[in-house]
C-alpha cells in the first residue's frame, strides 16, 4: 500500500512538471524569435522629448508573436538605434533630430565581436537604457494575426554611450581632430 502511495504521489509531481517545462519551452521559443527580429534590427524609432543633459528619451516601437518579449527587446533596439541609425526629428513636439554615434556605415561589421558581446541577453547595453514608463503605458497595436508592435518609452544615456563607444575605439573622440 505505501508502495503505491509512493508511485501515486511520483507520478503526481510529473504530471504536475509537465506544464512548466513545455511553458518555458514556449518562453525560449518566442525569446529566441524576438532575438532573430532584434538581429535584424526590425524596429522603428521615435523623438519623445528634447535630449536633456546627456540623455534622451526615445519611443521604441519592437515586434514579436509576444508582448514581454517585444517590450524586453525595446532596450536593446533603443540603444542600437542611438549608435547606428541615429534619433529622427519630432515636428510635432518640435524635437530636432540627433545623429547616429557611429558614422561608419561599415562600424558593426568591422567591430563585429565587441558589438555581439555589447547587445547580448543582459549585455552592457543595459547600463545606457532605462525604461521611463512602467508596463502599463506601453503602446500595443496588433500588427498581424500573430505579431504585435510594442511602443516602449526609453531614456538612453546618450553621452555615457558615446564615451564608451570612444573608449573602446569603436568610435573617434570628439577632440581627436584637434592639435595639441
Amino acid at each position: 500500500m505505501k508502495l503505491f502511495r509512493y508511485i501515486v504521489a511520483a507520478a503526481i509531481a510529473v504530471l504536475m512538471l509537465l506544464p512548466a517545462v513545455s511553458a518555458d519551452g514556449a518562453q525560449k521559443k518566442k525569446k529566441k524569435k524576438a532575438n532573430e527580429n532584434t538581429m535584424e534590427w526590425y524596429y522603428e524609432l521615435e523623438a519623445y522629448a528634447a535630449p536633456y543633459k546627456g540623455s534622451c528619451d526615445i519611443k521604441v516601437w519592437s515586434y514579436g508573436r509576444d508582448i514581454v518579449t517585444a517590450r524586453d527587446q525595446a532596450m536593446k533596439n533603443a540603444v542600437h538605434g542611438v549608435i547606428f541609425r541615429g534619433i529622427p526629428a519630432n515636428a510635432t513636439k518640435r524635437i530636432n533630430s540627433l545623429p547616429p554615434l557611429v558614422e561608419d556605415i561599415m562600424s558593426e561589421q568591422n567591430n563585429k565581436a565587441f558589438f555581439d558581446a555589447f547587445f547580448k541577453d543582459g549585455g552592457p547595453y543595459l547600463r545606457y537604457a532605462i525604461k521611463t514608463l512602467p508596463d502599463g503605458n506601453d503602446d500595443i497595436l496588433r500588427y498581424d494575426r500573430k505579431n504585435y508592435k510594442v511602443g516602449v518609452v526609453v531614456t538612453v544615456q546618450y553621452e555615457d554611450l558615446r564615451k564608451a563607444l570612444e573608449q573602446q575605439g569603436v568610435i573617434s573622440s570628439l577632440t581627436s581632430g584637434f592639435a595639441k
